[in-house]
């Protein structure tokens, strides 16, 4: 249903939700304030919590690489990257996850955000009516297909 963002200085990622993401600010409570999709996503919710002089979250134990969001399509992940460039964020060039395209950018709070197409999606290599019976790779990921297959519990059905 959401994220919470605990953040040192809310402000420059409240702002770039409220403009670029399309989230209308809904309430605040505390130090928590909550943001709403537009356009009705299932990314609908995020919250910020303004924690002040916290230090600098780091990678480990209770924390997530990224947080990612999805657009319909390629022509609205073009210009939404192109709009994230026009505001001078740093922008990573599309790269293509064989089931969707992702483009990856530091929010101001400093969190790591993914904007993702829900196309092509799952069913570029296998039928929707078979989706997950057998065990299916992104081309980076198929040299790893011995280890997974050894390591992977068997379902059954």
């Amino acid at each position: 249903h959401g994220v919470t963002l605990a953040l040192t200085d809310a402000g420059g990622t409240a702002a770039l939700l409220e403009g670029l993401m399309d989230y209308d600010r809904l309430a605040t409570e505390g130090t928590t304030t909550r943001f709403v999709s537009r356009d009705g996503s299932a990314a609908g919710v995020v919250d910020i919590e303004n924690i002040g002089g916290a230090p600098q979250a780091s990678m480990g134990a209770g924390s997530v690489h990224h947080v990612a969001f999805s657009v319909k399509d390629d022509a609205t992940h073009v210009s939404i990257r192109q709009s994230l460039l026009d505001e001078g964020l740093n922008v990573t060039p599309v790269i293509d996850r064989n089931y969707f395209h992702s483009i990856y950018f530091r929010s101001p709070g400093g969190v790591l955000f993914e904007i993702a197409t829900e196309t092509p999606g799952f069913t570029v290599d296998e039928p929707a009516g078979t989706l997950g019976e057998s065990l299916k790779l992104p081309r980076q990921h198929e040299h790893l297909r011995e280890i997974l297959e050894q390591q992977l519990p068997q379902l059954v059905a």
